[in-house]
């Protein structure tokens, strides 16, 4: 069995990254421009809920410099693609809101917001930017758009949050501090156990091997025993110890292993990995030498975590009034 490192994730252009992203949903057969939703009298179709995921994966990548990994992109772009129809009539509600109030963006705040992109992800350098926005199949015009409906979605929702300090009481403030003091720890070291399920093997076809895979990732969000799954099902070297490694450092697993190892806090499970010859699955027992923040190093930034929390619950309220008052129906 090779666990040991292997290459890293290669990092994709711009280009590349968009048309491989939206491939898999090309590839399926799909009902031409369906009727996916009506927002007070106002068609969204399937073609405009794909073009809004395209200009978000567009602008998201240039926002990074036009190269992200795959993984991260991957992610990101399957994140938009899960919450593409809910945003479209939340944004359609928005600026419906927005030229109800009268507003009205100036062409001067739409050149401070390209100038903002252009100077922050291009350090100024316009020809650039225009080369990337050709690239992606955006025009300029295109792009001050998506921009002018930015300004005006996030105008309405600072008004909507309010811009006044929300208090945070001492109790409020300790209770989060335990919630999110794990995000601030050190790394340590994660002490691991390891499952190697074949995908294929003499006596067992592909087919059944997956099954047998699906199987036991079933029983582990089921709260089976990790080790006794692992004595069990794995194919390596650690099964008889239940899987148990023990602690790992950076260099000992391959990269995406270890990252995932990384990752993930005291008793966690990830998903089936894949790796090649098998299906890797890790349980993180415990971590080693980590050292948590006092909660006086983190009162600030759990002030600050709170707080947005209470604005943000206060805008989805105001948009759940919104969405009940308006004609909204969902196909």
């Amino acid at each position: 069995m090779n666990l040991r490192k292997s290459n890293p994730n290669s990092v994709i252009l711009l280009g590349t990254f968009i048309v491989a992203s939206l491939s898999t949903a090309c590839a399926e057969p799909v009902v031409l421009n369906q009727l996916k939703a009506v927002v007070n009298g106002e068609p969204i179709t399937q073609n405009m809920v794909d073009q809004a995921v395209r200009t978000q994966v567009q602008v998201w990548v240039m926002g990074n410099n036009g190269m992200v990994g795959r993984s991260e992109a991957t992610r990101e772009i399957r994140k938009m693609e899960e919450r593409a129809l809910d945003d479209l009539i939340d944004r359609k509600l928005i600026l419906s809101e927005f030229k109800t109030l009268g507003g009205v963006i100036k062409e001067q705040y739409i050149d401070e917001s390209v100038n903002r992109f252009v100077d922050g992800r291009y350090e100024g350098d316009y020809d650039k930017f225009v080369a990337d926005l050709n690239k992606s199949g955006m025009t300029i015009s295109q792009f001050r758009d998506v921009q002018e409906e930015n300004i005006a979605v996030q105008a309405i929702r600072s008004e909507k949050t309010g811009k006044d300090a929300i208090p945070n009481t001492p109790w409020e403030l300790r209770r989060k501090y335990e919630e999110i003091k794990g995000d601030f720890a050190s790394d340590g070291q994660p002490k691991i156990r390891i499952m190697s399920i074949p995908k294929e093997t003499p006596e067992s076809s592909p087919s059944q091997q997956e099954a047998i895979m699906k199987n036991v990732q079933s029983r582990l969000r089921s709260g089976a025993d990790f080790g006794s799954l692992a004595k069990e099902y794995s194919a390596d070297s650690y099964a008889d110890k239940g899987g148990y490694i023990g602690v790992i450092g950076r260099n000992q697993l391959n990269s995406g292993l270890t990252q995932a190892a990384y990752s993930m806090g005291s008793g966690q499970v990830s998903p089936p990995m894949d790796d090649g010859t098998h299906w890797r699955i890790i349980k993180v027992d415990s971590r080693v030498g980590q050292k948590v923040p006092s909660f006086d190093e983190l009162k600030d930034e759990v002030s600050k975590r709170l707080t947005v929390e209470k604005q943000q619950k206060k805008l989805e309220t105001w948009l759940t009034k919104l969405r009940r008052d308006a004609n909204v129906r969902i196909y």
